[in-house]
């Protein structure tokens, strides 16, 4: 009723007549309109928070999506299939999903990402990943933003434990646990670093990225020949097995322990080559040659030649301890040469010292035999006229007893601070390992194995 009945006037929203004051009577108060309006934008409120916060998104695989889905809210589960990628500036979080249909980009952002790492809920690689977001459609190319965290759910198998030489390109995906000892450390290219490791049965490389550090907030430091436990997934580079760990925490160092099984050398056969052993004996033997040097070990139960390639044994910390009367352990893998086993350690760490041989005996050059080389002793004499030839200089060594041929190969005669006071007639102190060439005797030292007496 918009006029009044006594006068007629319009009255207008009023619950009484403006110009008579008469009494309007079946009108909704204003008030209780208000009321109404309130409680039914409420409910409507409570409603719509029920069903979004009720109401399950839908699941859908990765290759259903297409243009008519963009910006759709939808939920997809899978495999996370490539290692997660992070900015630490802009807080950026990506990781690729996968299931049977295909693949797509799964992205957070700034306060998304730093609740997610917060709570260790960040995908590794092979985790079976459940996410619900934005999904966005470009050509063939799907990714989904994800808005809440809550959304977010991983499962990540437990491990299963291998010898590393047991694992195979059929195990893509599949969560291990290894132990090893570093062989190598080393960065083929900026922000990935490798981590070779080994055990009696094979190597595998773990594979440590710049975003895996900035999620775990540490770097692994670890050295050579260090044994550790790695719980990590298996991936593929090319068809070549490698490992990656959930967390830079899952490489584990473990002091004091070694891959090697160590065994009476005796025991050892063909079929142990290509694998990591550990023997220790004396020293009975050393024949330098042009590539490194080989050590025979006897332990009473047999000899095997321990070969130290010329790298490894510029490594060593003290090559003289490492002579004839030393005992040592040592290990490596196992190889055959010519129907003989041997053994190659790869790191100089890989030789221990237990007794360091005796210092070098002082003998006159008469009393030296064929039967001497491979021996490391000191001899004094006076040199005769050199021989310069492509790899060095020889020079005639004589103590009124004997000659024999002082061998300095060139690039220790370049390194000796004495070399210009070398020439004949001048009386030396050499210390050096006794060869044979032609028949002939020859000592060799390195570059501080010869001393000028004043």
């Amino acid at each position: 009723m918009s006029r009044c009945p006594s006068c007629g006037q319009y009255t207008g929203p009023y619950e009484a007549c403006p110009h008579c004051g008469a009494r309007l009577t079946g009108r909704t108060p204003i008030r209780t309109i208000k009321i109404v309006a309130i409680l039914l934008a409420t409910v409507g409120l409570v409603s719509l928070w029920f069903a979004a916060t009720c109401a399950e998104v839908p699941l859908i695989q990765i290759g259903q999506a297409g243009a008519t889905m963009n910006m759709a809210y939808v939920r997809v589960q899978g495999r996370c299939s490539r290692e997660p990628s992070y900015d630490p500036e802009s807080d950026y979080l990506s990781f690729w999903l996968e299931d049977e249909t295909g693949e797509l980009l799964v992205s957070s952002y700034r306060a998304e990402t730093r609740e997610i790492i917060e709570q260790g809920r960040v995908p590794a690689l092979g985790d079976r990943v459940e996410v619900a977001g934005t999904l966005r459609v470009r050509e063939d190319f799907y990714a989904l933003t994800l808005n809440v965290p809550d959304q977010l759910r991983i499962t990540r198998p437990d491990p299963v434990s291998l010898d590393i030489g047991t694992i195979v390109p059929a195990d893509l995906y599949l969560r291990v646990q290894v132990r090893g000892e570093v062989r190598a450390v080393y960065e083929p290219y900026e922000g990935l670093t490798l981590i070779t490791i080994r055990d009696e049965t094979g190597s595998i490389p773990i594979a440590v990225s710049e975003d895996l550090v900035a999620l775990s907030g540490v770097a692994p430091m670890l050295r050579v020949g260090q044994s550790i436990e790695v719980v990590a997934t298996v991936s593929l580079y090319g068809d070549t097995p490698q490992l990656v760990p959930a967390s830079v925490a899952d490489i584990v160092p473990l002091e004091g322990a070694s891959m090697a099984v160590e065994k009476q050398i005796g025991e050892l056969t063909s079929a142990d080559v290509g694998q990591l052993a550990a023997v220790r004996g004396d020293i009975v033997e050393v024949n330098a040659f042009s590539s490194g040097v080989n050590y025979t070990l006897d332990d009473g139960t047999g000899t095997i030649v321990v070969l130290l390639w010329q790298d490894v044994y510029d490594e060593l910390a003290d090559p003289a301890v490492l002579e004839v009367g030393a005992e040592a352990r040592v290990q490596g893998e196992v190889a055959e040469y010519e129907g003989e086993l041997e053994i190659v350690p790869g790191l100089a760490e890989d030789v221990q010292v237990l007794v360091p041989a005796p210092p070098p005996a002082e003998v006159a050059v008469g009393a030296l035999t064929a039967s001497d080389a491979g021996r490391v002793v000191t001899l004094r004499g006076t040199l005769g006229e050199p021989d310069v030839f492509s790899a060095g200089v020889k020079f005639p060594l004589g103590d009124g007893t004997g000659t024999i041929v002082l061998l300095l190969w060139q690039d220790v005669y370049d390194e000796m601070v004495i070399a210009s006071r070398l020439e004949a007639g001048v009386q030396v102190e050499v210390t050096g390992r006794i060869g044979e060439y032609e028949g002939e005797l020859q000592i060799v030292p390195e570059a501080n194995g010869v001393r000028v007496i004043e």
